[in-house]
């Protein structure tokens, strides 16, 4: 059942921004400088900000760090590494408030734990078994089929950015 989701104004304008730099940016900058976990990052806090103080702040934060966005694609290398590293910091502030203050996730986060606690659990069965050829790969065969079952179920809950 598909439901229409009112959006506020402020995170209609913001995408919009989004889009255009989206629109003027190569495919590799826009992958670079990670709009697309932007904008999912944008829809997650403006959701939250009703109910959440530091969500508040953080929208205010948002249209300056997409302005800068777009001054750092023309400024030169010394000054546009200084800028993209704030700019980072910031999504990597935003994102980690996301996941520990409302229990959100990122794509793929249970298949990577799965996989290196399956990896984990493989070696030692392979050496119990006397055979790594064999332990390894079904340890992350499992891992990673675990890890993807939490995702999807994550995902049917709403908790993925």
């Amino acid at each position: 059942m598909l439901t229409l989701e009112t959006r506020s104004d402020w995170y209609n304008r913001v995408s919009k921004e989004i889009a255009q730099h989206r629109d003027s940016l190569s495919q590799k900058d826009v992958k670079k400088y990670k709009l697309d976990l932007l904008l999912r990052v944008v829809g997650r806090v403006d959701d939250l900000s009703s109910t959440c103080g530091e969500c508040q702040l953080l929208q205010q934060e948002i249209p300056t760090l997409i302005q800068s966005l777009g001054n750092m694609v023309y400024l030169p290398k010394p000054d546009a590494k200084t800028a993209r590293k704030s700019y980072f910091k910031l999504i990597d502030t935003i994102t980690k408030h996301l996941k520990k203050k409302h229990k959100l996730v990122t794509e793929g986060y249970y298949k990577g734990i799965g996989m290196l606690i399956g990896g984990g659990i493989g070696t030692v069965l392979g050496a119990v078994l006397d055979n790594a050829g064999i332990g390894a790969p079904s340890g992350l065969g499992i891992g990673l089929a675990i890890g993807s079952y939490l995702d999807k179920k994550a995902q049917k809950e709403g908790r993925v950015i």
